[in-house]
């Protein structure tokens, strides 16, 4: 594991990421610093054997609770969403050639993969000392299962790993909100403002809109976590998938199918923007495998469709 983060780091630090040497310590302290966690915790415990003793054996199991079909679209949904967010864009746009982005990306996507493992782990530790009556679950029945975790931390760690781990996953959910609000105000500024708004503004005028816009962004979303502290990762969810559902397609495919047009990518978006929205309140069924599937096959059909129908000027194949 170790080794597989550092040729990561490595490889980004290299040009695929542009990356400072604060993200790269960041990355480590979150995973090293879990991963010890989990010694910690068998030891608090009293050993794994002392700990599982009343774990049920459906508690170990990878589709009990949630099922296949669940797993089946999580999966889909979160490649369609990060392949298309500008958290991860920006560093593809910044490798420095094609072989570091392919090799960095599939370096990032292995460490991401070997470290998915360890909060399941976790969990599975933490439900075994609750069981036990080894851990204080006051604080996780009141407050819902996202305090697992700091709850875990706070009685198996040292008070300053704990604090170094915490400190670290708190500066990588900033490092990602930045460049996410950055691409808003880009966006909107020079695709939106520049464009139909103030055409001919200047590049002054441009940055200001842009620093406006994160500005604006930035205390809407403030607002929305502090009004649903109890739902954030369902609103995170839905995010995902609208990100997902409404730019995957157009983005993606937009690479390689030469007869793309822009009036396609336009209602590809808009097409799966809506179903996400449709399919989120239950007005489109999704045979239980969540919204993600329905928003990617509205985007699809209404990309080839609206593209063959309205081609691009330039089209080759016009």
């Amino acid at each position: 594991m170790i080794v597989v983060f550092v040729v990561t780091a490595y490889s980004v630090m290299g040009g695929l990421w542009s990356v400072t040497l604060t993200d790269a310590v960041q990355w480590v302290l979150i995973v090293l610093g879990l991963l010890v966690a989990i010694p910690f915790t068998i030891h608090y415990g009293g050993g794994w054997d002392a700990i599982m003793a009343k774990v049920p054996e459906e508690k170990l199991s990878v589709s009990e609770g949630i099922g296949w079909k669940t797993i089946i679209s999580l999966t889909i949904m979160y490649i369609a969403s990060f392949a298309v967010g500008q958290e991860t864009v920006q560093r593809f746009y910044a490798a420095r050639d094609e072989a570091t982005a392919r090799v960095g990306s599939l370096l990032a996507g292995g460490a991401y993969l070997v470290f998915a493992f360890i909060p399941p782990v976790l969990g599975v530790l933490a439900y075994g000392l609750a069981q036990n009556g080894q851990l204080d679950v006051a604080l996780i029945e009141t407050e819902g299962t996202r305090y697992v975790l700091p709850v875990l931390a706070e009685a198996v760690l040292p008070s300053w790993l704990t604090g170094l781990v915490f400190a670290a996953l708190i500066s990588a959910t900033l490092s990602s909100a930045d460049s996410d609000l950055l691409a808003a105000g880009s966006i909107f500024s020079n695709d939106i403002y520049s464009r139909y708004l103030r055409k001919g503004a200047d590049d002054r005028e441009i940055l200001k809109t842009t620093r406006l816009t994160m500005v604006a962004i930035a205390g809407l979303s403030m607002i929305v976590a502090l009004t649903n502290t109890k739902s954030i990762v369902a609103i995170l969810m839905f995010s995902f998938t609208l990100r997902a559902g409404g730019a995957f397609i157009p983005y993606v495919v937009g690479h390689y199918w030469r007869r793309a047009s822009g009036a396609g990518c336009l209602a590809s978006i808009f097409a799966g923007s809506v179903t996400v929205i449709l399919a989120e309140h239950g007005m489109i069924s999704s045979f239980g495998f969540g919204p993600i599937l329905p928003d990617l096959t509205a985007s699809a059909v209404t990309y080839v469709l609206f593209s063959r129908l309205f081609p691009s000027p330039a089209d080759p194949n016009k």
